[in-house]
């Protein structure tokens, strides 16, 4: 099965994607027993909202931001799409209110995981001037993952 996604579609579920983000991470804060999860739950939705508004720049300039690239790259990027959390993420299958804090740490990391495969994906696509940006995104999903990590493993100890 072929995925092919126009440039708008791809930012399109960028944007998608980041609203869910700042959805769920609210969801969490406001369920944080501590401040300490609570401030870390703050923060990752705020960083949504800041990546949000990277990508509604780059679809407001969709003709200026993409690049024609291969069928394979293509692929690559919708299979991401189609499977694993990011179809649980857009799909809504996802609900935070049900979620221990355990639970919700390791949704949260697989999301982080999951977003920093997807962006990576689409960097093939991204004109060179507008690629700091996505690789800044990407950057900033690597810290997250790497602060939803240390939180679980404080909190809760690595399974």
């Amino acid at each position: 099965m072929a995925f092919r996604f126009s440039p708008k579609e791809i930012l399109t579920m960028a944007t998608e994607l980041e609203r869910r983000g700042i959805a769920f991470y609210e969801e969490l804060e406001k369920k944080a027993s501590d401040e300490k999860g609570k401030e870390i739950f703050r923060f990752l939705a705020d960083e949504e909202r800041r990546h949000l508004e990277i990508f509604l720049g780059l679809l407001g300039s969709v003709a200026e931001t993409f690049l024609d690239t291969d069928e394979e790259a293509s692929r690559y990027l919708g299979a991401i799409v189609e499977s694993g959390v990011l179809r649980k993420v857009l799909g809504g299958e996802v609900h935070p209110g049900i979620l221990g804090i355990s639970e919700a740490l390791d949704i949260g990391i697989q999301v982080e995981k999951e977003s920093i495969l997807f962006y990576q994906g689409f960097l093939p696509f991204v004109t060179p001037e507008k690629r700091k940006w996505v690789e800044e995104v990407v950057a900033e999903e690597k810290r997250h993952f790497i602060r939803l990590s240390a939180l679980k493993e404080e909190i809760v100890g690595v399974d």
